[in-house]
């Protein structure tokens, strides 16, 4: 059983929401941890934003991807995974492997968001 199986099995909870919740919490806090180790033993902050923007990616990655790699898993035939672009094709309104194109407008504002703090840091005064 490779991670990503055993990861989709633990996380499979009859709600929906904490379908997505808790898989999120779990990445962002993994993310955090993982940057905060080195940062502790340096007594640095200077990986601060660098940490923050990769969790903030990595988490609306997941939250995108979630719902159609669960579908991808529960299926036996090859279920691809859907297309960024296909959301904004005129007949594509969603589904179980779909994207809504407010999801993706969405997931690239925060993707933006992040990157944006990562290259142009806020300077204090």
């Amino acid at each position: 059983m490779t991670l990503l199986q055993s990861f989709l099995r633990i996380t499979n909870f009859k709600n929906p929401l904490l379908q997505t919740i808790v898989p999120s919490v779990s990445a962002a806090f993994a993310i955090q941890a993982a940057f905060a180790i080195p940062s502790i033993v340096a007594q640095s902050d200077r990986f601060y934003d660098f940490s923050g923007s990769i969790t903030y990616l990595a988490v609306t990655a997941l939250s995108l991807y979630l719902p159609a790699l669960r579908a991808r898993h529960a299926s036996t035939a090859a279920v691809p995974l859907p297309s960024l672009v296909s959301a904004f094709k005129s007949g594509v309104l969603g589904g179980g492997t779909a994207f809504n194109w407010r999801q993706v407008v969405l997931s690239a504002a925060v993707s933006i968001w992040a990157t944006r703090r990562e290259f142009f840091p806020v300077q204090p005064p």
